[in-house]
C-alpha cells in the first residue's frame, strides 16, 4: 500500500512538472512596440532624445523649435501627413549642434555665457498654435505634454535628471502668458497714446495754417498811388522854352 502510495505521489508531481513547463511554453512573448519618432533618428553629442507623451486631449500636427538667436521657428519636425494623436507617445530626436554653436558666437563678448534657450510651438488640428518654453533638454528623458484649458497654456511634467524630483512647468507657463500679456497691452497703450499725441499735433498743424490763411483774407488790399500823366498846361507851348527879351 505505501509502495502504491508513493508511486502516486511521484506521477502527481511529474505530472505537475509537466503542467508548468508547458504553460511556461504557452505563454507569450511580450513585443517590443518600437515607438514613432518627432525628428530624425540620430547620434552625437548634442543629440537629445526625450520620450514625450501627447497629454494634451488634442491632434498635433506640427512640431517646431527655435532658440533665442532664431528669429522664427524652424521646419516642422513631424513627416508630411504624420499626426501625433492624443495619449500617443513618441521618441524626440533633436540636434542641438548648430543652437551651441549659434549661442556661443553670440555670447562671444559676454563676461558670462549661457545655455541656449530653447522654445516648442505645437500646432494643433485646428491651426491654434501654443508654445513650451525654455524646455529642459538637458534636464529631462521623460515628458508628458499637458494642457490647462482655463488658462489655455501647454506646460510639461517630468522628472528632474539632476534633482531626481518630479517637476512640473505649469507655473512657469502661466507667468510668463500673463507677462506676455501684460507686454502687449502696454505695447497697445503705447501705440495709442503715440497716435494721439500724432493726431492732436496734426489738428493743431491744421489750426494754425486755417488762422493764417484767415488772416492773410483780412488784411486790406493797399493800392498803389495813381500817377498824374495828364499833360500840364504850358506843356507843348513855344513860350516855355523861348528866351525873352
Amino acid at each position: 500500500m505505501k509502495k502504491i502510495l508513493k508511486l502516486l505521489i511521484l506521477c502527481f508531481t511529474c505530472f505537475s512538472f509537466i503542467l508548468a513547463g508547458c504553460s511556461a511554453q504557452e505563454e507569450p512573448k511580450e513585443e517590443k512596440v518600437e515607438l514613432k519618432t518627432i525628428g530624425e533618428k540620430t547620434k552625437g553629442e548634442n543629440v537629445y532624445k526625450v520620450t514625450l507623451t501627447n497629454s494634451t486631449g488634442r491632434t498635433i500636427k506640427r512640431f517646431a523649435i527655435k532658440t533665442g538667436t532664431m528669429d522664427s521657428f524652424g521646419e516642422n519636425m513631424l513627416d508630411e501627413d504624420d499626426k501625433f494623436a492624443d495619449e500617443e507617445k513618441r521618441v524626440l530626436y533633436y540636434d542641438a549642434t548648430t543652437a551651441i554653436e549659434e549661442n556661443e558666437e553670440a555670447q562671444k563678448d559676454a563676461e558670462m555665457q549661457t545655455s541656449p534657450d530653447y522654445t516648442i510651438q505645437l500646432t494643433f488640428d485646428d491651426d491654434s498654435t501654443i508654445e513650451l518654453h525654455s524646455f529642459p533638454f538637458s534636464d529631462v528623458e521623460k515628458a508628458s505634454i499637458e494642457f490647462n484649458n482655463e488658462e489655455s497654456i501647454a506646460y510639461i511634467e517630468y522628472t528632474s535628471i539632476e534633482q531626481d524630483t518630479k517637476v512640473s512647468t505649469e507655473e512657469a507657463e502661466i507667468r510668463i502668458k500673463q507677462e506676455q500679456i501684460a507686454a502687449q497691452q502696454a505695447a497697445e497703450a503705447a501705440a495709442q497714446q503715440a497716435a494721439q499725441e500724432q493726431a492732436q499735433q496734426e489738428a493743431a498743424l491744421q489750426a494754425q495754417q486755417a488762422q493764417q490763411a484767415q488772416q492773410i483774407q483780412q488784411q486790406p488790399v493797399q493800392q498803389a498811388p495813381v500817377q498824374n500823366t495828364a499833360p500840364s498846361a504850358n506843356e507843348g507851348c513855344l513860350g516855355d522854352s523861348v528866351e525873352t527879351w
